[in-house]
C-alpha cells in the first residue's frame, strides 16, 4: 500500500562488522537492488512529485495535502514538546533549512507552511523564499510526528533499538503512524485502501455504523437490507432523512476500510454533516483528501517531465543521430539482459567487477566496428 511504511535498512561498508559470521551477511542480487531503487523512486516521486521545490507554498493558503519536514535544528525544543513544532514546505526545506536535522513527515492535511514566523525566535531562522508571515497559523495541527515519535509506543521510525522489523500504516484520520503489531488487532489478509486507529474510532464512533465497509465486513450497508456484523447493536434514529446505518458495532478497534469509495456512502443529511464539523472530519467527504490521489498525481507530474526530457533529447537529434541512439540502446539492452540472465539462472550476486566486464567488453565490441579492416584500406 502507499500509506505504509517499511522500515529501512542501513548502508554498510564493504567490510563484515567482526561481530557477524557469513549466515548474517545478506546479499542482493542486481535484480533486488533495481526493483528497491525503482520502488524508492516511485514512492519519492509520490510524496515530492506533486510539491513546488522553487516556491514556498505559504501563498496557496492552507493545502489540502503537502509533504511536510519539522526543523529540530530552529526550533530544539520541539523534540519534547510538538506544539511548538513548525512544518515547512519543500522549497523552504531545500532553501532555508538545508543541513538541518529535518524529521520527514511524509503528508499532511489543511496545512499551512511555518518557516519564518514566530515559532522560529531567532532572527537568523526567518524564510528566505516569503519574509511576508502572519506570526501564527492558527489552523495548523501538531501531533507527535513532528517531534519524531511515532505510534502508541511513542518510537522514532526507523527505531535502531527495535530488533523486530514491522511496517507502519497511517491512520487517515489522526494521520499518526502505527506499528501493525500495535494497532491492537491482526492486519486483513485482503487488501484495504484506508486504516483508521483505534483511539480514532473511540473518539468518533459515529465509524461504528459504517462496520460493514471494513475489509473484514462484507456486507450491505443499506437500513432495508439485513446487515449481519458481529457484537453489533440497532441504533435507531430521530432523523428519517438520515442514511446512517442502524447497526453500531459494538468492537472498537482500528478499521480498515476496503476501498477509499468508503467514504461517498457517509451519511450527508444535516445532522450528520454538523456531527462531522464538530468533530473536525468533515475532510472525510472531501473526494480530493485520500493519499493515494496525491500520490497519484505527484507520480503523473514527474512521468511528465521524463516524457518532456526524453522528447526533447529525441528531437535535438538528427535522423542519423537518432539511429544510432536507438540502435546503440537495444544493442546495450539486448547485451546487458543476457549477460545477467547468466547470473540470475545460477542464482550468483553480481559484483563490481563483473559489471566493469561488461562494459569493458560493450566498449571492445564497438571499438571492433569501427576500425576499418586492414583489406579495405
Amino acid at each position: 500500500m502507499s500509506d505504509t511504511l517499511e522500515p529501512q535498512e542501513e548502508s554498510t561498508s564493504q567490510e563484515k562488522p567482526q561481530n557477524l559470521d557469513d549466515s548474517d551477511v545478506v546479499t542482493l542480487t542486481l535484480n533486488d537492488v533495481l526493483e528497491l531503487e525503482d520502488e524508492l523512486i516511485e514512492n519519492t516521486a509520490a510524496v515530492l512529485g506533486a510539491a513546488n521545490d522553487k516556491q514556498c507554498s505559504y501563498n496557496e493558503g492552507y493545502l489540502k495535502r503537502q509533504a511536510l519536514y519539522s526543523c529540530l535544528t530552529c526550533i530544539p525544543e520541539a523534540r519534547t514538546d510538538p506544539e511548538k513544532a513548525a512544518g515547512v514546505c519543500l522549497a523552504c526545506c531545500y532553501h532555508c533549512h538545508d543541513g538541518h536535522d529535518l524529521i520527514e513527515l511524509y503528508t499532511k492535511r489543511n496545512f499551512r507552511c511555518d518557516c519564518g514566523n514566530s515559532k522560529f525566535t531567532e532572527s537568523k531562522n526567518k524564510c528566505v523564499l516569503n519574509e511576508e508571515k502572519t506570526e501564527l497559523n492558527d489552523l495548523n495541527g501538531y501531533n507527535q510526528n513532528f517531534s519524531g515519535t511515532y505510534c502508541v509506543c511513542h518510537r522514532p521510525f526507523p527505531d535502531a533499538e527495535d530488533p523486530i522489523p514491522d511496517e507502519m500504516i497511517q491512520c487517515i484520520i489522526c494521520e499518526d503512524w502505527y506499528h501493525t503489531r500495535h494497532l491492537g488487532v491482526e492486519i486483513p489478509s485482503d487488501n484495504f485502501a484506508e486504516m483508521t486507529c483505534e483511539q480514532c474510532i473511540t473518539k468518533h464512533q459515529f465509524l461504528l455504523h459504517y462496520d460493514g465497509l471494513t475489509v473484514n465486513k462484507v456486507t450491505n450497508t443499506n437500513d432495508s437490507q439485513e446487515v449481519d456484523v458481529e457484537g453489533s447493536v440497532e441504533v435507531s434514529t430521530t432523523n428519517t432523512d438520515c442514511k446512517k446505518p442502524k447497526i453500531k458495532s459494538e468492537k472498537v478497534t482500528a478499521k480498515f476500510w476496503l476501498e477509499t469509495s468508503w467514504r461517498k456512502q457517509l451519511c450527508t443529511c444535516d445532522d450528520c454533516l454538523k456531527m462531522y464539523e464538530n468533530e473536525e472530519v468533515a475532510f472525510l467527504l472531501d473526494h480530493e483528501d485520500p493519499v493515494h490521489l496525491y500520490e497519484e498525481k505527484g507520480k503523473a507530474k514527474v512521468q511528465a517531465v521524463v516524457d518532456d526530457q526524453s522528447k526533447q533529447l529525441m528531437n535535438s537529434l538528427d535522423r542519423v543521430q537518432m539511429m544510432e541512439f536507438v540502435l546503440g540502446y537495444n544493442d546495450l539492452k539486448e547485451h546487458l539482459e543476457e549477460y545477467l540472465n547468466k547470473f540470475a539462472e545460477n542464482n550468483k550476486v553480481v559484483r563490481v567487477e563483473d559489471i566493469q566486464e561488461f562494459f569493458e567488453g560493450m566498449r571492445a565490441r564497438k571499438k571492433a566496428k569501427v576500425e576499418i579492416p586492414y583489406n579495405c584500406r
